[in-house]
């Protein structure tokens, strides 16, 4: 019996419920007596981390405990066949195209038939995604919660949903800190209407928040007694208690061969089916071209990406039509932006949402409800 395999690169939101959706709705029509298909996922995490909740997160334990957000991942496929599926501990290191082998970080080498690309991204502060060993992310948001409780000074780089959200908790838990954001742009929030802009920074005002706008990060260095120097693109300086980068992520692609990437670093990919122009490479998430970033956007595109497998796999194997294509459809100009616990300012298609419906959808909870269902697939019950 030949043996297909399906190596999926990363242990998020896409690389998971990419692996339930072929595991649930692919490789059960595809199996026969002569073809077997299995799926490795590779991921340097054991736990699967909730991001979403990440602003809120490093606050205050109490306001989420790291057990809702932190869940074992190996459990949730325990219930599938043991000989199509593998859970591997580590990271991808170097990828041979030509042999379509994958180096990983704890020696093994791993041939691939067909390859999904899930690393997702990075940010200069790790703890807003988990790329190491989630104790590791553990304690460093505890080390940050400590910081914050001891501070009089907090300084926030970053105008985008995770450093305006920050702002946000770090002003309604610490009401007398002395907190600055840096949007780092002409307005908070660049990729939402002006008007929204506006709302944010009235909202981050009244929780004590300042925002500085037209002035970038040029460089930090820690200092011997815990504090930070910040340097400003306008030539000034500040001595902070706690510095938070909260600048953009960028792809965990540093693995992959240049020609798959494009200026960004960022994986090629057919933006409706997550395609690319290398026969059975596929692309899903942060890493990927098409993605905005958003959890909307790797929520929405797990299905077509399974289907473009399915319909790959299954023309190989002579069994055309098991499958019907489904296409990404993107969430445009959508973005739900909590400012502390009571509110914040969205838009959805380009639409001014009232604070009321930003809470709803989000502040109140930080979608931790939804964190188990993701880990077990619960989105891809169905094909």
């Amino acid at each position: 019996m030949s043996t297909h395999e399906i190596l999926i690169l990363g242990g998020h939101y896409s690389g998971i419920n990419v692996a339930h959706y072929l595991l649930r709705h692919v490789i059960p029509k595809l199996t026969t007596p002569s073809t077997s298909y299995h799926v490795t996922i590779v991921t340097p995490n054991i736990e699967f981390f909730w991001n979403i909740a990440a602003p809120r997160l490093i606050v205050s334990e109490k306001l989420i405990p790291d057990e809702k957000v932190f869940l074992p991942i190996a459990k949730e496929f325990a219930s599938y066949d043991a000989a199509q599926f593998t859970f591997v501990k580590g990271k991808a290191t170097a990828l041979d195209p030509e042999k379509r082998i994958v180096s990983i970080n704890n020696g093994e080498k791993i041939t691939y038939n067909s390859l999904v690309v899930a690393t997702g991204s990075y940010f200069a502060s790790s703890v807003w995604q988990l790329n190491e060993s989630e104790e590791k992310l553990k304690s460093e948001i505890s080390a940050l919660r400590k910081a914050l409780a001891a501070a009089k000074t907090v300084l926030i780089a970053g105008g985008g949903s995770i450093g305006v959200e920050t702002a946000g908790e770090i002003g309604a838990e610490f009401p007398k800190h002395d907190t600055t954001i840096l949007s780092g742009n002409r307005r908070l929030l660049p990729r939402l209407l002006p008007s929204n802009s506006a709302a944010a920074e009235s909202k981050l005002k009244a929780l004590g928040v300042k925002t500085v706008n037209d002035i970038k990060l040029s460089s930090i260095a820690k200092n011997t007694d815990g504090t930070t120097t910040v340097a400003l693109s306008d030539g000034s300086s500040r001595i902070v208690d706690v510095f938070i980068d909260a600048t953009g992520a960028k792809p965990n692609s540093t693995f992959l061969p240049s020609a798959w990437l494009n200026e960004s670093g960022r994986v090629v990919t057919d933006a409706k089916t997550l395609r690319t122009d290398n026969p059975g490479i596929y692309a899903i998430g942060d890493v990927a071209s098409y993605s905005s970033g958003s959890v909307l956007d790797a929520k929405n595109s797990v299905a077509p990406l399974g289907t473009s497998i399915g319909i790959d796999l299954a023309k190989a194997a002579g069994k055309e039509g098991l499958f019907t294509q489904k296409e990404f459809k993107p969430l445009k100009d959508t973005q739900f932006v909590p400012i502390g616990p009571s509110g914040g300012v969205g838009q959805l298609m380009g639409w001014k949402l009232p604070s009321l419906m930003v809470w709803a959808a989000k502040s109140r909870t930080y979608l931790v409800p939804l964190a188990q269902g993701t880990v077990e697939g619960g989105s891809v019950k169905k094909p």
